[in-house]
């Protein structure tokens, strides 16, 4: 492109050279010095030489503009290369801060899964705890026990240093809530609630700062499993911690 440029610049040039020196000619004939039909014709071609310089000088115009461009464009694609090379950088110490919590936890929490007491699911950019709810409370019941008192004790403190928005999620089967409960717990996403709430407490003792703890209730919905069978409602029946990055 910068050649095409320079071609027309010179292009340019020499029209212009050719122009003074027709108009020398021309004024040469005004006073006697050619024939008048040399003197049309090079006014002819004077006229002919202005037409290719004005062409000329549009064309240097469009070409610098097109430099222009290109520059512009060049800049910009530098700074998006620049951005997805930064954001790149974040993915990846994102997803290598969830990979040591990840550890942290299975470490922390082994013996249960052997057992297949908890699961534990490393994420793109996080990490997600399935308690299942008959380890940590008695049936119809949004008391932690004390055993599921000492799970989450040692989950708390696994997490008290991490830097995650540390989400507890409550779930249930979606069996209709007892006549002895629906005054405690009206609906099942009372009942939800009130577990998640319960863990979040806990979690809070063990050290996690609680402008990082969110308790929310899904009820019944989002099931993991069929409701009708007895394996599947137990599954469905849970607790999920669910740590992600914190967006400024």
């Amino acid at each position: 492109m910068e050649t095409s440029v320079r071609n027309s610049v010179s292009a340019l040039s020499s029209n212009v050279v050719r122009i003074v020196v027709l108009m020398a000619v021309a004024s040469m004939a005004m006073v006697g010095c050619v024939s008048q039909g040399k003197y049309d014709a090079l006014m002819l071609e004077n006229e002919k030489l202005q037409k290719q310089t004005r062409s000329l000088s549009g064309n240097v115009k469009l070409s610098q503009n097109v430099v222009a461009e290109k520059e512009k464009e060049k800049e910009q694609l530098k700074q998006e290369l620049d951005l997805t090379s930064e954001q790149l950088a974040e993915q990846t110490e994102r997803s290598e801060a969830a990979k040591r919590v990840y550890n942290r936890l299975v470490g922390e929490l082994a013996g249960e899964l052997e057992n297949q007491q908890v699961t534990i699911e490393q994420m793109k950019s996080g990490v997600n705890v399935n308690l299942p709810a008959n380890i940590l409370f008695p049936s119809g019941s949004a008391k932690v026990s004390d055993s599921g008192q000492k799970v989450l004790d040692r989950v708390g403190k696994q997490l008290a240093d991490v830097p995650y928005q540390t989400i507890v999620a409550g779930f249930t089967d979606n069996a209709p809530i007892s006549s002895n409960l629906a005054k405690t717990f009206p609906s099942n996403w009372d009942l939800a609630a009130a577990r998640a709430t319960q863990v979040v407490r806990i979690l809070q003792g063990s050290g996690v700062v609680s402008d990082r703890l969110v308790a929310v209730s899904f009820g019944e919905n989002e099931p993991v499993a069929a409701n009708d069978t007895k394996e599947g409602r137990q599954q469905n029946r849970r607790i999920e911690i669910r740590l992600r990055p914190i967006v400024k």
